[in-house]
């Protein structure tokens, strides 16, 4: 009888103690993993050991270690241990789990980029399965088992790199999206396979079940082929002698600026798959030219050099960064336009758009720079924009130069245009604030009407297209040709009506109808610019007055120089003329006194004697 009492009292002894306390008696599994992170304060990667033990528990999730832990960093665990456990069909509430982060670079840890390597951990400690030593994981964890996107993926692939990993999964994302494109920079650079994956069962196979990665590094495939030799030479030609020869230059000197940046790609034979691609495009950028596909051709190589820009700087820094960003924004704003004609004035409205979105481009990408750079992702992201507004300058600065070369009669915009460019803008505004809609403000603020008004219709055109994107193929393709044949006055609005229709013969030759009609929206966004920016060129056109050059804007720089230096030669003169009178005024002054004083003098003496006077002579 005593045993028995004995006994119930140790049970109910027992049942009154946590169960936390009795669950941490019962040992489930262990396992661990190198997880990447990244030191902020350098842009230094490093891989962080993480532990896990899992007990029979009641649901309970700690990390030790590290000396201060981030909430998201906590609740990337919880949602790991969930996770694990549906996935494995287990009660989560039967189980803890006991993460131990050890880091000897870092005291504290924060953030959600571990979690994707926390829900391995918790299937493979819950699972018995064990995991290979060989690679390392990042991505947060989603409580659908979905693995998010995170940063730093550069330093993170160095840091694998440098501490023997084979390979690092990595957050699935779009085919040829920037973010694929930093996954292909990161994987070439330091020679380490970047696998995607888009959930923890994919990512499984590989940490779990030794799928083999040949085959699945990431690969980016920027190269589309337009099957240009298929379509008919451009056939939409400007109706008011445009100087469109001037436009076959201009992409021609964009293909050179490609070329150029291609070129330097070469010495890194890590990246010889990217450049072969990027010099295909080029190449077929250059065929589109030759059929009169000018700016379609130009723009094509324009996104061009913009990618090889961008790998050209992958071994950039923060300091190197923010520098290159400076030397660019330097470059950009020194920029002046030529004097504005009556045939030039398409090209000088045509450099001064690009010069505004450069120098927009470039001022926000320095503003926040600090804030993004915070590790080699953010560094390359900015340079990215950092290229745009180069590739812009560079185009403006050609363009300023050409339109210098046309000459013609000066001109200056009638007032009319004001009213003009300010309704313009009102109707861009009803879709929303955008780059083309901010940039065309800052024009109609500074007097730049017809600037403001070219740059509202980007904004206007390429928001309102997207109101009848649902539209049928067809109907779509029917709106694009109409579009495109009423859009001929000036250079600008010829070129973009040809790209238009360049996109319906790629749309008609398209190999299934998604993608028929993607590129039915693309011609028709494309033509509503057109048709825009030639009826917007041609108010402009008949609103340019003759004017002296002195009288058009200040658009020669070299005659306003010298209109400069002569004034200012002027100023010293006339200052050296107002010293030399003030002087003489002086020596005026002081004569005429000193013949007052004589002549007081003499009076004090009293009457003067002439017969005396006489006598003395004598």
């Amino acid at each position: 009888m005593v045993r028995a009492y004995a006994a119930l009292l140790l049970a109910a002894m027992i049942s009154l103690l946590p169960v936390s306390y009795v669950a941490a008696q019962s040992f489930i599994g262990s396992a661990e993993i190198h997880a990447p992170a990244v030191i902020v304060s350098n842009n230094t990667g490093v891989l962080t050991l993480i532990k896990l033990t899992a007990t029979s528990g009641n649901g309970n999730v700690n990390i030790t270690g590290p000396s201060e832990v981030g909430s998201s960093t906590i609740d990337s665990a919880i949602t790991a241990a969930k996770y694990a456990s549906s996935l494995l069909g287990l009660n989560f509430n039967n189980y803890n789990f006991n993460y131990s982060i050890l880091n000897s670079d870092a005291i504290n840890v924060s953030g959600p980029s571990a979690g994707a390597a926390m829900t391995i951990l918790a299937v493979s400690a819950l699972s018995g399965r064990p995991l290979p030593s060989n690679f390392t994981m990042t991505g947060t964890i989603n409580s659908n088992g979905s693995i998010g996107l995170i940063g730093g993926v550069y330093d993170k692939a160095g840091a694998a790199k440098s501490n023997g990993m084979d390979f690092v999964l990595v957050p699935a994302v779009p085919s040829n999206s920037n973010e694929d494109m930093l996954y292909t920079l990161t994987q070439d650079e330091f020679g380490i396979p970047l696998v995607q994956v888009a959930n923890i069962s994919q990512a499984a196979q590989y940490a779990l079940y030794h799928e083999s990665i040949s085959g699945h590094a990431s690969s980016f495939t920027p190269f589309v082929d337009y099957n240009v030799s298929l379509l008919p030479n451009a056939g939409i030609e400007c109706s008011n002698g445009c100087n469109e020869s001037q436009f076959g230059a201009l992409a021609a000197f964009t293909y050179n600026l490609t070329q150029s940046s291609i070129n330097g790609l070469k010495a890194y034979p890590g990246f010889s798959n990217v450049t072969q691609q990027l010099q295909l495009i080029l190449d077929q950028a250059e065929t589109m030219g030759v059929k009169g596909y000018y700016y379609m051709g130009a723009d094509q190589s324009f996104l061009d050099y913009i990618t090889s820009y961008y790998f050209n700087q992958h071994n950039a820094t923060k300091s190197s960064g923010i520098a290159t960003l400076d030397s660019i924004s330097n470059s950009c704003s020194s920029l002046v336009p030529p004097q504005l004609t009556s045939t030039n004035y398409e090209y000088v409205i045509g450099g001064e758009l690009r010069q505004a979105w450069a120098n927009y481009t470039i001022s926000q990408d320095i503003g926040i720079y600090n804030a993004t750079a915070i590790d080699t992702d953010g560094v390359l992201q900015s340079l990215y924009s950092g290229a745009e507004a180069q590739g812009w300058c560079e185009a403006a600065s050609y363009m300023y130069n050409v339109s210098a070369s046309i000459g013609g009669t000066p001109v200056t915009p009638n007032s009319a245009l004001r009213g003009i460019a300010q309704s313009d803008i009102s109707n861009a505004q009803q879709y929303g604030s955008n780059f083309y809609l901010t940039t065309a403000q800052s024009a109609f603020r500074a007097g730049n009407y017809p600037l403001a008004i070219l740059d509202s219709e980007y904004a206007y055109a390429f928001s309102n297209a997207t109101a009848s994107f649902g539209d049928g193929t067809g109907m779509l393709l029917n709106m694009t040709t109409r579009l495109a044949d009423n859009s001929t006055f000036g250079a600008w609005a010829s070129q973009f009506a040809n790209e238009a229709m360049f996109y319906v013969g790629e749309a008609l030759m398209a190999g299934n109808s998604t993608e028929a009609h993607g590129y039915a929206t693309t011609a028709y966004s494309t033509a509503l610019l057109a048709n825009g920016v030639s009826n917007d060129t041609m108010l402009i056109n008949k609103n340019l007055v003759a004017a002296p050059p002195q009288a058009a804007g200040n658009y020669d720089s070299e005659f306003s120089s010298m209109l400069t230096a002569l004034a200012g030669i002027e100023k010293a003169m006339l200052a050296i003329f107002i010293v030399l009178v003030g002087i003489l005024v002086a020596i005026i002054a002081t004569f005429i006194a000193l013949l007052v004083l004589i002549n007081k003098k003499v009076s004090a003496d009293g009457t003067y004697d002439a017969k005396k006077a006489a006598s003395r002579r004598r």
